[in-house]
């Protein structure tokens, strides 16, 4: 008997392929079928520190928007779609990040003292933007290690799933963590 976390991995590659093929429904039942996981990943991405304005449910949504903008036509199994949600929603966070950073500004308001709270979430948004800065710089060096990182930072997957999702041994994987990592740490380090 096929275990269910592996007939659901078949019926969301099916799904898709219909999805590909123009079955709107198809899309649908294939976020709805993944639904939790992102649920999961929006809340490691988020940290559990949900706000009133970006919250997991939100985010979950908003990037289901992106990629229902985007089409079926990039995801081809439940691991690849996960991954490309990790990487939407890392857009997402970064661009809530720069937003609460100009809003942080001034963006065209009067000033007003900020309390510790809101300095907390303006020193977050600067390391996301920093985070970001440098997986762009990464990702320009070594677009895979690039990839590594969205999975396993932002989507909160395994070293297996973030190895099935982008195709890659186990293996390969392992050594493009290692090598993000200590290439983060560099160009983290370097904008200190």
């Amino acid at each position: 008997m096929e275990p269910v976390a592996d007939a659901q991995t078949s019926d969301i590659t099916r799904l898709l392929a219909q999805a590909r093929d123009g079955d709107a429904r198809a899309w649908d039942r294939v976020v709805a079928l993944v639904y939790d996981d992102l649920k999961r990943i929006a809340r490691g991405v988020l940290g559990g520190r949900g706000s009133a304005t970006f919250n997991p449910t939100l985010l979950v949504h908003d990037c289901y928007l992106r990629l229902a903008r985007a089409g079926a036509d990039g995801a081809v199994d439940r691991a690849h779609f996960l991954a490309l949600a990790a990487r939407a929603m890392r857009q997402l966070m970064i661009n809530h990040a720069r937003d609460r950073a100009a809003l942080k500004r001034g963006a065209g308001a009067d000033h007003v003292d900020v309390d510790e709270h809101a300095e907390a979430i303006a020193g977050e948004a600067r390391d996301l933007i920093e985070l970001d800065s440098a997986l762009l710089r990464l990702e320009a060096d070594d677009a895979t290690c690039a990839r590594v990182v969205e999975c396993r930072i932002f989507a909160g997957m395994s070293e297996q799933e973030t190895a099935d999702a982008l195709g890659l041994s186990l293996r390969s994987t392992q050594r493009a963590w290692a090598q993000a990592r200590e290439k983060l740490a560099t160009l983290l380090g370097d904008d200190a």
